[in-house]
């Protein structure tokens, strides 16, 4: 019981943590302070910008403030304060335009800075990006992968093993050969040889479609195995005989008493196959042949790991990684407990 209750409440936490993702990603742009694409070459790798509630005299404000800061180390991106002059955080202020869900459009910002000197809550890149506004917006476009790579990959899954099990025979054989086939290949140089048929440099939404593709594309085998296998168990039952019997079309045995059985078994081989969408596009875009833009998705950002100077001075740019870390914990740890709600009985390995 003890045990069960642990994993009941892993689960409650990994759901809260994509509700938050969610309300994250969808409203990146409000929670951002600066615009992400935005460069300033003057901070590059600058720190985490501290927020103040005791001026120099050693008096509690109620509202936070910054110092400027200023650059005394270039070889090293040290920075120092000034204190001569403090500058308020700004809420709600008015900032760069921007789009929610793409409808409503609107300039306000949670809390930040409209002027100089500007706010970086976890710090700047190498060209002075603001990391935070980055890890928002790849949230957004990480999330996009994983929901629209789900829904296209179970589509790919259900119609294949639909189609092999009812039709059997000849047919059956020559999906299933196919799929095993599929399974065999080199799944990232398929990927790769793909994309060398593309432009290097592809707008964001041709990039998108392209990433769910190539990775739907390798990854449909186990769910449309596991689907033929379901139906080749379930349409010699008793009770879709039955339904059979009374004069049931094979449209309305397959929606009544067939599709209902596959529910459980597309649930929890979809919930696995989301940790696959987010590692192969992180991985795809760390190598420079997904999304092209650093401010567009997790894997693009950790380019910058190839500079061991990130991980030794600059480490606020670890952000992404534990990002990808804490999901791709989140994905596996819902998938398992999706998984163990699946009746045993009903699953047929094929």
């Amino acid at each position: 019981m003890e045990g069960f209750m642990k994993k009941l409440r892993g689960a409650h936490v990994s759901a809260g943590f994509f509700i938050v993702m969610l309300l994250a990603a969808v409203f990146s742009d409000f929670l951002s302070s600066n615009d992400p694409a935005m460069q300033n070459l003057d901070q590059f790798y600058h720190a985490p910008t501290r927020m103040h509630f005791f001026d120099r005299q050693g008096h509690f404000l109620w509202r936070p403030f910054i110092y400027k800061t200023e650059l005394i180390e270039p070889l090293d991106a040290t920075y120092r304060e000034r204190t001569e002059e403090s500058y308020p955080l700004e809420f709600f202020f008015k900032g760069y335009r921007y789009k929610v869900l793409g409808l409503f459009a609107s300039d306000r910002h949670l809390i930040g800075r409209s002027g100089d000197p500007k706010y970086y809550p976890l710090g700047t890149d190498e060209l002075g990006r603001d990391v935070m506004a980055r890890v928002l917006a790849g949230t957004r476009t990480s999330l996009l992968v994983v929901g629209l790579g789900v829904v296209l990959y179970s589509a790919i899954g259900l119609v294949v093993g639909v189609f092999a099990g009812l039709r059997g025979g000849w047919m059956d054989s020559l999906l299933m050969r196919f799929s095993e086939f599929v399974l065999a290949l080199p799944a990232l140089y398929l990927v790769l040889a793909l994309r060398s048929l593309l432009p290097m440099r592809i707008p964001f939404w041709q990039a998108l479609v392209w990433i769910i593709a190539s990775i739907a594309a390798v990854a449909w085998p186990p769910m449309a195995r596991g689907v033929r296998g379901l139906i080749l168990q379930v349409r010699n039952s008793t009770y879709v005989e039955a339904a059979r019997s009374l004069g049931g079309t094979p449209f309305h045995v397959f929606m009544r008493h067939v599709f209902p059985s596959l529910i459980p078994f597309v649930l929890a081989q979809s919930a696995l196959a989301a940790p696959v969408f987010l590692l192969g596009e992180i991985v795809l875009s760390f190598l420079n042949v997904g999304f092209q833009d650093s401010g567009e998705s997790w894997g693009s950002m950790l380019r910058n790991l190839k500079d061991t100077r990130i991980i030794t001075d600059f480490w606020w740019n670890l952000v992404p990684l534990c990002m990808v870390f804490l999901t791709l914990l989140s994905l596996n740890v819902l998938g398992s407990c999706v998984r163990r709600r699946e009746p045993e009985d009903q699953i047929l390995r094929i």
